[in-house]
């Protein structure tokens, strides 16, 4: 059994390894050459030289922006002499300045395998038709398949989500994806929305929205919709809408409400959000836990809650780092969850309210596996 399952676990990194070997990267890198820094200040150099002529010292500022300050000395010359390697790029012209000889300044690179390798993989994303037709999907897998020695970078079946729920948002579904697309559109182009709803208990009256901007929970595997319901006479009202119980949604041409949209645009906590953000609930204190280092638990902590604005210090006396988490109280029970499941590694210090929680929460645990604790 063992045996199979490591053979299983395997096979992803066996597969990426052949792949890397005939892509010919026998570094295992994942960037090109082609999109190195020093290629990067040639291109900048040959972009603005195709809006107007530069001189040496223009492309040797260029060099030090985009490359290091010693690059100059070998990227500038093999441009300007006419012996130089790359100097068929520019023409030169009076008075020491040159312009580009490609005529254009819009140069794309190609992409490179890996790049065709990744969007190969992604075309096959079940959210990937939420923000492109069928038939741009279809367009660019076509164009992958010309070049037949590309393959996926990953599949989707290669991915085991331990810690996901298995009920998300059915995203093969022609209204779904219709929706989402309304949703999209009034996001962007700033229109209202009309939809109806079915809330937990009852099937909601049919309402007015500005649309915000949609969120994704990758621990639920759904699609969540921040709007702001018109009042009439009253500052608008945030909701927060799962997108798969929305059971009809189309725009509408009436203006969005005042007030209230530019803090709710604003990111979570910040200056511009304030108190005037219909979604924004900031607890009144943050979480304070104590990290004690175990088990890589300073790295675990700082990717679980990257997401989260936070502040670490490191108590020398007590050789542990102090860990203040700010976060919206929406969030609490997430948050909570999260906590517990770094185990004897941190000690959660503040709030009172939150460390009560967690001990209900261990203390029903030990209750449910041994019995009552004594």
């Amino acid at each position: 059994m063992q045996e199979n399952e490591a053979a299983a676990a395997s096979q992803p990194a066996k597969r990426n390894e052949r792949w890397f070997q005939m892509s010919g990267d026998t570094s295992f890198s994942l960037f090109d050459k082609l999109y190195s820094c020093y290629y990067l200040a040639v291109r900048r150099i040959l972009e603005e030289a195709a809006l107007s002529p530069v001189d040496s010292r223009r492309m040797e500022e260029i060099c030090r922006a985009c490359a290091f300050d010693e690059s100059a000395l070998s990227i500038v010359p093999e441009l300007t002499r006419p012996d130089g390697a790359w100097s068929a790029l520019l023409s030169a012209k009076r008075g020491g300045l040159f312009s580009s000889s490609l005529g254009s300044a819009s140069l794309k690179p190609p992409l490179s395998r890996l790049q065709k390798a990744w969007l190969k993989a992604i075309c096959s994303d079940p959210r990937f038709l939420l923000f492109f037709s069928e038939e741009e999907r279809d367009r660019l897998s076509a164009a992958l398949e010309e070049d037949g020695q590309v393959t996926e970078l990953y599949r989707q079946e290669e991915f085991y989500y331990y810690d996901q729920f298995r009920d998300g948002d059915d995203y093969e579904s022609v209204m779904y994806r219709r929706h989402f697309a309304t949703i999209l559109e009034g996001i962007l182009n700033r229109q209202m929305l009309r939809l109806s709803y079915k809330g937990k208990r009852q099937l909601l009256d049919p309402m007015k929205v500005f649309p915000v901007s949609l969120q994704y929970s990758a621990k639920d595997d759904k699609f969540r919709l921040l709007c702001i319901r018109r009042r009439s006479g009253r500052p608008g009202l945030g909701y927060t809408l799962n997108v798969s119980k929305i059971l009809s949604c189309e725009l509408c041409r009436e203006t969005p409400p005042a007030g209230g949209i530019q803090a709710a645009s604003a990111p979570p906590f910040s200056a511009a959000s304030g108190s005037g953000s219909p979604f924004v609930r900031k607890a009144e204190e943050p979480a304070v836990i104590e990290i004690d280092g175990r088990r890589n638990s300073l790295e675990r902590c700082m990717l679980k809650f990257a997401d989260y604005e936070k502040r670490t210090e490191y108590d020398e006396k007590r050789g542990v780092y102090i860990c203040s988490i700010c976060y919206d109280i929406q969030d609490e029970t997430e948050l909570i969850i999260d906590l517990l499941s770094f185990g004897p590694v941190i000690r959660v210090v503040s709030p009172e309210r939150i460390v009560r929680q967690i001990r209900e929460r261990v203390m029903r645990q030990h209750e449910w596996l041994f019995g009552l604790c004594q």
